[in-house]
């Protein structure tokens, strides 16, 4: 194996120890404004069996300070009135609005926010007093419905809370089909299914009160008219495999599930829809400017207040809804929606920072055979990679710890479409990296008996601990990854030949390395981990691994397979994604990496911007005239300041 050039040479490789501090100097440091949080499925009014939807405002905004000095008594004698708006002729259908008036947050102190039945006995008058537009998108649906719904399928609303929405779509399906003519009626009537609306909600309380709601669909049925269906579930709706579905409504809902599955969410939704099906999407959202997050919650401050809700109760709700309801950027959620294979995704309703989304499944295109054959010819189909994608961690749990809620969603869908485009790689590569992948998953997963972190030759594994079979597919995946870069290496007693020993700039790094017991560190164009496995010598936290190269990725998961490992962690990402993590690492490693970089300075204020306090990083780069200017710089700074 060739040794690395040694330092004397024209052109050699410098590796500097740079503290954070001096980083600062460098690159512009981006601070991270703290944003509002935006609020839920906001909550209902006062016991009435029925009301209409919201279009019209309630009385305006009156003195409030008052008001904070009130004895809550005071604040609670107010006069009953109905849940929702008046009833106006813009709106198609009334809303059945049931429960008590929303005064939970006047008489105590928040608490963390949950759908339990105190909030569930008022929640009809919280969202209809709370969430702007919330009776105008509920009668939007219906149209969106009437002309997307596919006839013989079905209709979710997922999160469906106390069934106010699917009691209107019920209403507006019954009114449909007793039309004279109707067109809707017949293709339902030739399709020979009923049309099953399911509704899903994890909390026992909200299902109760939604079945309740919808009683009046078994008790008016025709016992011999099976046209309409009802299945109201008590689940997680990360637990519900959509299918065979046309349109599925999720309002005020995907800001509650945990930033890492919400992907998996969108996915699991775009995968149950027929081609040309609808996502009706409704979220509170946030904007990427604090200034601008600030005047949207003072806005909507306003708007609650005007809604007869006091400032103690506005202030104690917000701080209930703490890290419970965390919010993305309409930019967020039009990528992560694009990435769960939804093609035309539109605003439809927004209001300040309360937005509506439609996303249609790409719908199948009717055209001639000559057109198909042309179509062929020209559109390169991808290469399907079921083994590469059983390798891919969906759901990074371990990210939850580490990067700040509202950057957590951006991480997650950058990383998925960053995996779906694998390097725009050919599909003859694509096709040889899932069968090495495949080869890989034959294997057992272990936590090896023996891992050799602190001698230059990283070690895995006996040979005893596999049997004849799997050391042939063991050989086998080691030939199919050649060449490997780093090393040298030896698993399961096979030493395997490498094109660089990078030992021997390891032993260079550890004259001085810092002390990396319990720190978070990264290594940036960690190519298959070598540096990171030697770091275990060392007892770090957590050690991220970030390299845009898929073959090294491979190799990667080929030692996690047999090391079971469980504080290394590989994000096939390029170095860009560095500026998602603010503030998350106490040492960076950059070692080879700058000089193959086009915008070597955006690198370094991304690198920086990732570092805490006090942190170090470490990189090596070629010696040219360009480098040596940020040397001299660093060195200079040094002078200075040290």
């Amino acid at each position: 194996m060739p040794k690395e050039q040694p330092m004397s040479n024209a052109i050699s490789m410098l590796m500097v120890a740079i503290p954070s501090a001096i980083m600062a100097s460098l690159c512009t440091s981006y601070l991270l404004s703290s944003h509002h949080k935006a609020l839920p499925k906001d909550e209902p009014n006062q016991s009435s069996s029925s009301s209409s939807k919201e279009s019209t405002s309630p009385p305006p905004n009156q003195d409030r300070e008052k008001e904070e000095n009130e004895e809550e008594e005071d604040e609670e004698e107010q006069p009953h009135h109905h849940l929702g708006p008046e009833n106006t002729p813009e709106l198609q259908y009334q809303l059945n609005l049931r429960g008590k008036v929303d005064r939970i947050y006047q008489h105590h102190g928040p608490k963390p926010f949950e759908f339990d039945s105190e909030v569930v006995s008022v929640f009809d008058d919280m969202v209809s007093r709370s969430v702007p537009l919330y009776c105008e998108v509920i009668d939007l649906a219906i149209y969106w419905f009437e002309r997307y719904y596919q006839p013989g399928t079905k209709v979710y609303d997922l999160g469906c809370s106390t069934g106010t929405t699917l009691d209107v779509l019920v209403r507006a399906t019954k009114a449909m089909m007793m039309k004279k003519d109707s067109k809707w009626k017949e293709e339902q009537d030739d399709a020979k299914t009923c049309c099953t609306f399911v509704g899903v909600d994890n909390s026992q309380a909200m299902v109760a009160a939604c079945q309740e709601k919808l009683k009046w669909v078994a008790d008016q049925d025709d016992k011999e008219d099976n046209s309409i269906m009802i299945d109201i579930r008590c689940d997680d709706i990360l637990n519900v495999g959509i299918q065979d579905a046309s349109f599925v409504i999720m309002n005020y809902t995907l800001q509650f599930v945990p930033v890492v599955r919400r992907q998996e969410l969108l996915h699991s939704i775009s995968k149950g829809l027929h081609p040309g099906g609808i996502l009706l999407l409704s979220e509170k959202v946030r904007t990427a400017c604090s200034e601008l997050q600030e005047t949207c919650t003072w806005i909507y401050e306003d708007f609650k207040e005007r809604r007869k809700y006091t400032k103690r109760e506005i202030a104690r709700k917000k701080e209930a809804l703490m890290n419970v309801l965390i919010p993305f950027t309409e930019g967020e959620l039009r990528d992560a929606l694009s990435s769960a294979g939804f093609e035309n995704v539109e605003i439809v309703a927004k209001w300040n920072n309360f937005t509506t989304f439609v996303a249609r499944k790409k719908a199948p295109v009717l055209s001639d055979d000559k057109s198909i054959a042309r179509s062929q010819k020209k559109i390169s189909v991808k290469q399907v990679t079921p083994h590469l994608d059983a390798l891919f961690d969906m759901c990074p749990v371990y990210l939850n710890d580490y990067v700040e809620p509202k950057l957590l969603g951006t991480v997650c869908t950058q990383r998925m479409q960053y995996f779906a485009e694998k390097g725009a790689m050919s599909n003859d590569t694509l096709e040889t990296f899932d069968e090495i992948a495949r080869m890989i998953q034959q294997l057992p997963k272990l936590s090896s008996k023996t891992l050799v972190v602190d001698q230059p030759v990283l070690t895995m594994g006996d040979p005893d601990e596999l049997t004849a079979e799997q050391m042939d597919v063991l050989h086998q995946c080691v030939n199919a990854l050649k060449p490997w870069k780093k090393g040298p290496l030896c698993i399961f007693g096979t030493h395997i030949d490498t094109e660089w020993r990078s030992d021997f700039k390891w032993e260079r790094l550890q004259q001085s390395l810092p002390n990396l017991k319990d720190k978070v560190v990264c290594d940036l164009g960690c190519g298959n981990g070598y540096f990171m496995y030697r770091m275990l010598e060392y007892s770090p936290k957590l050690v991220l691994g970030v390299d845009p190269n898929l073959h090294a990725w491979l190799e990667f998961h080929l030692f996690q397979r047999i090391s079971g490992v469980e504080n290394i962690k590989f994000e096939y990402m390029r170095g860009d994604i560095m500026a998602s993590f603010p503030g998350m690492f106490d040492v960076v490693f950059c070692l080879g990496v700058l000089y193959h970089t086009p915008d070597p300075i955006t690198m370094l204020k991304d690198i920086h911007k990732s570092m805490k306090g006090k942190s170090v990083s470490y990189i090596s780069f070629k010696y040219t005239y360009y480098t040596s200017v940020v040397v001299l710089f660093y060195i200079y700074y040094i002078m200075y300041c040290v």
